[in-house]
């Protein structure tokens, strides 16, 4: 499959972004499938998440993440998988449900 120039730019932007490391419960639908995992990272543009359904580059998908101390659930209402490497995937945020980009913004400067 090839990657437009404005694919690599952005997956080459949200790599320089510094990583948080987490470990949020999440639940996801994709296009063809739902499930749920593990969060194990977070950048305002994307993370990184493992799970045991096959999400393969370029699948869209709606994420649910559960941030810990009771906070809302953090709604990423698309993101799309950029990579896979056995369970884990890495996702670019696209686009945000509500106020959800502020919330994990507060949340990464904690």
């Amino acid at each position: 499959m090839a990657t437009s120039e404005n694919d690599e730019e952005s997956v080459l932007y949200s790599m320089r972004l510094p990583r948080v490391p987490v470990d949020y419960p999440a639940s996801f639908t994709a296009d063809d499938a739902s499930g749920l995992g593990t969060v194990t990272n977070l950048t305002l543009a994307g993370g990184e998440i493992r799970c045991n359904i096959q999400l393969l580059p370029g699948a869209h998908l709606s994420l649910y993440v559960q941030p810990p101390s009771a906070r809302p659930s953090i709604v990423i209402a698309l993101a799309i998988v950029r990579w896979r490497e056995g369970d884990r995937c890495g996702l670019e945020f696209v686009r945000f449900e509500g106020d959800a980009k502020d919330q994990l913004k507060d949340m990464l400067n904690q």
